[in-house]
């Protein structure tokens, strides 16, 4: 999918919660052509991506909880995840926990380094439904932290207390046990948006890595709206720099999303 993918200077933000730091942790920018994108029309490519191409990112963001924990979103490809943690001050044996928002090889190949596990002293937190359809490569990967791994059921249609002050949500449909994570008034989605440009003026586009594109739709209808209701900030692994910011309706069944400064 990716056109091109650069590491930029641009591969950390920090955000601050009432409670926590968010650090960015980015492994660069890129432009992405929208060839798998699912329900597209003339007129939305006119209006959303003249050049058949959005920008995007992959990200994974650290938590900095009031309690004193390094909690990790995700893992990234891993390509500039170390580099990134050694830039703000973590080593990755300081990690606490791992909250994992699906099983794709771009959230979770972060997890493993040099052939062995990266971090050794956290906890891996997974949604069980998504653990159930683990694929080969992920259970392998998720081997090497079998003595540590937490399977849990996030909430459905509120979020639950799954670590520190971090709540868990469903949000199936992109994969099957497809979890995002809020911290006091922000919501890291994962992957509910993977082309910002198509999916926010048109969330009912879907695309071909969704494995239920139509249930997919309807989770990202349901939590763009439980957002803008609850005036949330929002942070997504494939939001272009600095990935982090606010959603409001755009009054045509559609939204807007405002990045922060």
């Amino acid at each position: 999918m990716s056109l091109a993918f650069a590491t930029t200077a641009q591969n950390t933000f920090t955000f601050n919660t009432k409670t926590a730091e968010i650090v960015l942790l980015s492994e660069g920018q890129r432009v992405s052509n929208i060839n798998n994108l699912i329900g597209l029309t003339p007129q939305i490519i006119a209006e959303t991506a003249p050049e058949n191409s959005v920008p995007g990112a992959t990200n994974a963001f650290l938590i900095r909880t009031a309690g004193g924990k390094n909690v990790l979103v995700d893992t990234g490809h891993g390509r500039e995840l170390f580099n990134n943690l050694k830039s703000v001050g973590v080593s990755p044996d300081k990690i606490d926990a791992l909250l994992i928002t699906h099983l794709h090889g771009d959230h979770i190949n972060g997890l493993v380094k040099d052939g062995t596990r990266a971090f050794v002293n956290a906890k891996l937190y997974l949604s069980k439904k998504e653990y159930d359809s683990a694929g080969e490569n992920a259970l392998k990967i998720l081997g090497f932290y079998s003595s540590d791994l937490i399977l849990f059921e996030p909430g459905e249609e509120s979020p639950d207390n799954l670590y520190e002050d971090i709540r868990s949500m469903a949000c199936y449909g992109h994969t099957p046990g497809h979890t995002i994570f809020i911290i006091d008034n922000l919501v890291i989605w994962g992957d509910l948006i993977h082309a910002m440009a198509v999916q926010m003026p048109y969330p009912g586009v879907a695309i071909t890595y969704d494995s239920d594109p139509k249930m997919a739709v309807e989770s990202r209808l349901k939590m763009l709206e439980y957002i803008v209701n609850n005036q949330l900030y929002s942070a997504g692994m494939h939001l272009p720099y600095p990935a982090i910011g606010r959603v409001k309706s755009n009054g045509k069944n559609g939204y807007i999303f405002t990045p922060v400064e």
